[in-house]
């Protein structure tokens, strides 16, 4: 698979079990690399181990096969990508201001799960992809709709509720989207118009 878009990960800091983050930076370099050459499909837990100079004990303390972790991977990217830098209150920003780094957040994601179409196609034909991806979505969506109060944007009164239901939605809407023959960025941008509770601000999405 030659060309793969997978953002940097941010190096991470000491913490209590170095030895661990160590091993999972060295499965997920593993991964990426076999990655180039191999559809996931075709790569063993053998063989990543072997790649990453893990033992597969190891491996399977923490994982119960290679589409569990690359699962836990790819979610991480996207993940990374819909990280928006803004405080709970979106302190100093405009609501359009907002708006356009939402938007552009999207825009990556849906840039990158093209890019490595192969990989999310075969991810969400799993059973528990499609659960991974939605519960992350809606800690980023809960985050969004506490920034959307502090600027009275919503009458939203149970935010939990609202975020599970979003991100349950995007996480389906970008499924149909790896699924699809589809690659304009933008179209499918412009959708999301016409998807989002009406209170939900237009700034930064492209016109249909």
């Amino acid at each position: 698979m030659p060309g793969l878009h997978l953002p940097k990960p941010p190096r991470r800091a000491s913490s209590a079990e170095p030895r661990t983050a160590r091993t999972r930076e060295a499965l997920e370099a593993g991964l990426w690399e076999l990655l180039r050459d191999h559809e996931l499909a075709e790569i063993s837990v053998a063989a990543l181990c072997r790649q990453a100079g893990v033992h597969r004990t190891t491996f399977y303390g923490h994982h119960r096969n290679i589409f569990d972790f690359a699962g836990s991977v790819y979610a991480g990217v996207v993940d990374r990508l819909g990280t928006v830098e803004l405080d709970q209150r979106g302190t100093g920003r405009t609501i359009a201001e907002i708006g356009d780094l939402y938007v552009e957040s999207i825009r990556q994601i849906l840039q990158h799960t093209k890019a490595e179409q192969r990989v999310y196609r075969a991810l969400f034909h799993t059973e528990t992809f499609l659960g991974i991806l939605a519960d992350q979505l809606t800690v980023r969506i809960l985050l969004a709709l506490h920034v959307w109060r502090a600027h009275e944007v919503h009458p939203v009164p149970d935010l939990d509720a609202t975020a599970a239901f979003l991100g349950g939605a995007y996480a389906s809407w970008f499924e149909q989207w790896v699924v699809s023959d589809d690659d304009d960025v933008e179209v499918r941008l412009a959708s999301l118009r016409y998807l989002l509770p009406a209170w939900w601000p237009r700034d930064g999405f492209p016109e249909a």
